[in-house]
């Protein structure tokens, strides 16, 4: 069943801001930084088109919609039906989507900053954006310089030691054994770190 939707104010990325989650290869990237911008309840899709669009181009136009909504005397909650269609609209052209945006729903996005390798066709993007009903998946990808990342590499340490053991006859024996074992230790290593948005989108009937 469809509730009733909503939106929420559509922002621009903020790369050098808090709202981008950093997140690591352990966790899904897709899910855990994902920011809904409807209630609607939408059934899971077949399929959907995972398409990359440039940086700069989501990134104007967010700016732009983020500085109109800061400097409106009203409220976005109370713009009239025209002027957020037209917001939409723009955001649209954004994602480079050829549909009449009236014809489409933003369910949202995910944002988040990444030290890791990002692997946008094994699967994982494809089944979150079905699962929420997308038919789309956009994405882009920015890189936002170095960032320091605390990781546990091996250490190897051998070494040997006595035990010692008492027979059945009430003597004493000692046995040298070697050892060889391996530690895990943090460590601060520097990488590159990359900023990820991605706008799921469907088609409405």
């Amino acid at each position: 069943m469809i509730e009733s939707r909503c939106r929420i104010p559509l922002v621009r990325l903020a790369v050098f801001g808090s709202i981008a989650v950093t997140l690591t290869a352990c966790t899904s990237p897709w899910r855990e930084s994902f920011e809904p911008a409807t209630i609607a309840d939408y059934p899971p899709t077949e399929r959907a088109v995972i398409r990359e669009v440039p940086w700069e181009r989501i990134d104007t136009v967010l700016r732009a919609i983020d500085a109109e909504r800061a400097a409106s005397d009203v409220h976005p909650d109370e713009w009239p039906a025209d002027r957020l269609s037209a917001e939409k609209a723009r955001l649209a052209t954004a994602l480079q989507l050829s549909e009449d945006p009236a014809d489409l729903e933003i369910l949202g996005r995910s944002v988040f900053k990444s030290t890791a390798d990002v692997d946008l066709f094994d699967g994982s993007l494809s089944a979150f954006a079905t699962s929420i009903g997308a038919d789309y998946a956009i994405w882009s990808t920015s890189y936002v310089g170095r960032a320091q990342t605390i990781e546990r590499e091996p250490v190897t340490r051998t070494g040997a030691g006595w035990t010692r053991h008492r027979r059945r006859d009430g003597h004493v024996d000692y046995d040298y054994l070697p050892y060889n074992e391996t530690l895990y230790v943090p460590v601060v290593i520097e990488r590159d770190q990359f900023a990820w948005v991605v706008f799921y989108v469907r088609l409405l009937d």
